[in-house]
């Protein structure tokens, strides 16, 4: 018993030790690392919003146009909320953005902020 609290405890205490700070380290990590928006939209699942404003600027050269958005959220399984957001929408679907409107969308389930088109006809400015 005596060679064991010579030799063993102290090398136990240490793995101990060692294992604590490791894990603090890996949790400062995860909290500082940001996500990146791909990583939101491939996570983000259906939903859809009824447009409650609208108001668009220019055409580009691309034939998009900046739309700025407010929306009220519809997402299954939580209670509907309100979100800004601000695309780009191709010309051909300006007449589909207008108050009054719904519109099929994807939300981030741990982000209810990120809102992004369901479909090629628009993109998301974030």
């Amino acid at each position: 018993m005596a060679n064991f609290l010579v030799f063993g405890l102290p090398i136990l205490i240490g793995i101990i030790f060692v294992w604590y700070l490791l894990r603090m380290r890996q949790k400062r990590k995860s909290k500082n690392v940001k996500e990146e928006p791909s990583t939101r939209q491939e996570r983000a699942v259906w939903a859809w919003a009824k447009i409650l404003s609208s108001s668009q600027g220019a055409l580009n050269t691309f034939r998009m146009a900046r739309v700025e958005m407010e929306l009220e959220v519809h997402m299954p399984g939580s209670p509907a909320y309100p979100a800004k957001v601000t695309w780009l929408v191709e010309q051909d679907s300006l007449a589909a953005i207008q108050a009054g409107k719904e519109i099929s969308l994807k939300v981030d389930p741990l982000g209810p902020q990120h809102v992004y088109p369901n479909g090629t006809w628009a993109k998301s400015l974030e």
